[in-house]
């Protein structure tokens, strides 16, 4: 019994992981497209379908376990559908950046340049602070540090969710 809610954990929790990995990618690709600067708005916007995601995963697994689940089941599988998520969305990305559009790096370099001179910032701390701001502009890092983020946002959020969306077994010795 054990083996199959496993499997069954993860299996959901794939199905929404792809779903979720997919939306990231073209929220990334419409804002891009759009000429948007990514930062909390989208995070906000990630986190809420996120969130939809994990309780509709939540449910499916309940209903294929006669309305039961733990919270470790509900935090697991929050988790991993993060997880997933995070690859799809990551793999897109960086294929995206490295293959399809690589000039996007460089328009986000001119866009933090000219941020850098509407402070003020001129010469060699301009100089300064461009060249270690680029160190972090390579697809490989802006896909690795993705990558952590949404898994540390997806556990956050699967703790909390996993809190509502539980039910035990009443009937359970404990």
């Amino acid at each position: 019994m054990e083996a199959q809610s496993s499997r069954s954990i993860k299996a959901i929790a794939l199905k929404y992981g792809l779903i979720q990995g997919a939306i990231s990618f073209i929220l990334f690709l419409l804002g891009t497209i759009a000429g948007i600067r990514f930062g909390s708005a989208v995070t906000a916007v990630n986190s809420v379908i996120l969130i939809v995601l994990i309780i509709l995963a939540h449910s499916e697994y309940k209903r294929a376990h006669a309305g039961m689940m733990s919270y470790p089941q509900g935090l697991g599988s929050g988790t991993l559908l993060a997880a997933i998520a995070a690859v799809v969305d990551a793999i897109l990305v960086f294929i995206y950046l490295k293959y399809i559009n690589s000039g996007y790096l460089v328009t986000i370099a001119q866009a933090q340049r000219a941020a850098i001179e509407r402070r003020g910032i001129s010469g060699a701390q301009a100089q300064q602070a461009l060249t270690i701001v680029s160190a972090f502009r390579t697809p490989l890092v802006i896909v690795l540090t993705s990558l952590v983020t949404t898994v540390i946002i997806g556990f956050i959020i699967s703790l909390i969710v996993s809190i509502f969306t539980q039910k035990e077994d009443s009937r359970a010795v404990v």
